[in-house]
């Protein structure tokens, strides 16, 4: 896949313009909830006039002018909004250049993250140059909630001695951390502590001096520490996506995820954007039950690849 081969390509991939910029933003409002990463660095580019090296255009040849097809953002993971445009033959054509162009101008990244269909698609045609992939999580459900989080029933928190639901404070950090990393590897499937550790811990302070790293301090076995927690991983264009959802395990099965996630939704939702955000594995029985208690409903399918 040389440059040659991409330049006689219908479609091709450049980095970013600030000239972009708008047009990416309403790309992305198709869809806010299936494309809040790229729109979180949109926002931050059109606040700042800085467009960040990680994200890129597609662009389609349209006589002898350019027009937008759609845009990748390549940080730590790859996400990608495409537009409608076009029957399926066309469809199918940008997809093969794009997955040419992936393979010629990008380095593999942590993971692909995205709309399923899209990704496994696109997975299935660099999968010969970036592959083998250490899991495919084929179906994960994306979910949304415009409104209060619905009511449960009250938590029995006998012997927790719990805290209110509230935002992280720097001073929270090392506590904080711990329940983080466990979090981490039970969902990725290895330690960020051993592989990428300064980004890790740089990401976890960004949250909690950005307001957007929640706990819930009580008792287990005579200690104080964290026994819920959530984070605003991405935030942009009026969605707030959670990530990180975590309860202590000592305490799981006593409603405290339910409980955290309505005061952490009624939060978010008056002080930082309307509508919250998730996706989890459909195989994850306990969390959906969760989620669909306080209120979230089905919107989509994500995709994750992950290396």
């Amino acid at each position: 896949m040389t440059d040659s081969l991409l330049r006689r390509a219908q479609h091709t991939l450049t980095p970013a313009q600030r000239r972009d910029l708008t047009a990416l933003a309403q790309l992305c409002a198709a869809d806010p909830v299936a494309h809040v990463v790229p729109r979180m660095h949109l926002d931050a580019a059109l606040r700042s006039g800085v467009v960040p090296g990680g994200l890129w255009v597609v662009r389609r040849r349209v006589g002898l002018s350019r027009e937008i097809a759609g845009l990748v953002w390549a940080g730590a993971n790859l996400t990608i909004t495409l537009g409608p445009w076009g029957d399926e033959e066309s469809q199918d054509d940008l997809r093969a250049d794009l997955a040419a162009a992936l393979v010629g101008r990008l380095s593999r990244p942590a993971a692909l993250v995205g709309e399923a269909s899209l990704m496994l698609d696109l997975w299935g045609r660099v999968e010969p140059w970036w592959g083998p992939a250490r899991e495919v999580r084929e179906h994960q459900v994306s979910m949304r909630i415009d409104g209060p989080a619905a009511g449960i029933a009250p938590l029995d928190g006998a012997g927790m001695r719990l805290e209110p639901v509230r935002l992280a404070e720097p001073d929270d950090y090392d506590m904080l951390l711990p329940a983080c990393v466990h979090m981490f590897i039970g969902e990725v499937g290895y330690d960020p502590m051993r592989h990428g550790r300064a980004a890790y811990e740089d990401r976890l302070r960004f949250l909690i001096r950005a307001g957007r790293a929640y706990l819930q301090m009580g008792v287990v076995d005579g200690v104080r520490q964290v026994v819920f927690k959530a984070e605003v991983g991405a935030l942009g264009g009026d969605v707030a996506q959670l990530q990180g959802v975590w309860v202590h395990p000592a305490l799981r099965g006593r409603g405290l995820a339910r409980a955290g996630l309505v005061e952490v939704i009624d939060q978010v939702r008056a002080h930082t954007a309307p509508t919250v955000s998730l996706y989890v594995n459909d195989f994850n029985d306990a969390a959906l039950a969760a989620y669909r208690a306080v209120g979230f409903h089905e919107v989509g399918a994500f995709a994750t690849v992950m290396f």
